[in-house]
């Protein structure tokens, strides 16, 4: 079973998906994340988003649907967030910190806050000298993401990413997507897993493959770029959308 992570577009740029409450999505225009769960019978909402600016509106439409809201904040790690210059963006990737529990929100809110005011650098970014401070495998869980995890980015772009997951026992993210490095960092992981848990996901940022179009153009104005070159990253590919989910669990 692949599980579905979406994103919302609290995550600036880089989703069309809205966390509005049930009943809200527009035909032809926004769709909401609770109707899409709704619809296709999803009991859990795994949201992965990169501020926590959504949680509070994503967990009281989930309670009002009566689904179970599972909230991950996707934050960049690095090696010292004191050390802030260009050498150490080459040390930097991202993971992926799960709430459990109420408490295990209280702490995602502490790691969030450091990340942004004290080891903000382009972006919030906390190091696992900090993340080790604040753990418990009791509240959080970590995810390593497919995509722009230290796995990836060493593996594709040469960065020099060393983790520490000593205070704690990550999962590692498999995707599969139409995309020509794709099986690249699929070697990887499985490579570096060994007998570490890995979990079959889909990043969701649009519902239907066809709303790709209407993807790439917010794209382009939220990235300052233009059709014929939309500085997409890795999301080259029709199929981070939830159709494409449900044709992989058919």
């Amino acid at each position: 079973m692949t599980v579905p992570f979406f994103k919302s577009h609290y995550s600036i740029g880089k989703s069309i998906l809205t966390l509005e409450e049930e009943g809200s999505s527009i035909k032809g225009g926004p769709q909401s994340i609770i109707d899409l769960c709704k619809e296709n019978k999803l009991e859990d909402l795994f949201l992965v988003d990169d501020s926590m600016s959504g949680f509070l509106q994503g967990y009281l439409n989930c309670e009002k649907a009566g689904i179970n809201f599972r909230f991950g904040l996707r934050i960049s790690v690095c090696e010292d967030l004191d050390e802030k210059n260009e050498e150490q963006r080459k040390k930097t990737s991202k993971i992926i910190v799960f709430a459990k529990n109420k408490e295990g929100y209280k702490k995602l809110i502490k790691i969030y806050t450091e990340a942004a005011q004290k080891g903000f650098y382009y972006v919030p970014r906390t190091d696992y000298k900090s993340l080790k401070k604040h753990w418990s495998d009791k509240d959080l869980n970590m995810v390593v993401p497919f995509y722009d995890s230290f796995l990836h980015l060493n593996t594709l772009h040469g960065y020099m990413c060393m983790p520490d997951f000593s205070f704690c026992k990550p999962v590692y993210a498999v995707e599969q997507n139409d995309i020509p490095f794709n099986y690249l960092i699929e070697k990887r992981v499985e490579e570096y897993c060994k007998d570490d848990k890995c979990l079959n996901v889909k990043s969701v940022f649009y519902n239907k493959k066809e709303d790709f179009k209407a993807f790439l153009t917010f794209r382009c104005i939220n990235n300052r770029s233009t059709l014929d070159k939309p500085n997409l990253d890795h999301m080259t590919s029709n199929e981070f959308c939830l159709e494409n989910w449900k044709e992989i669990n058919a």
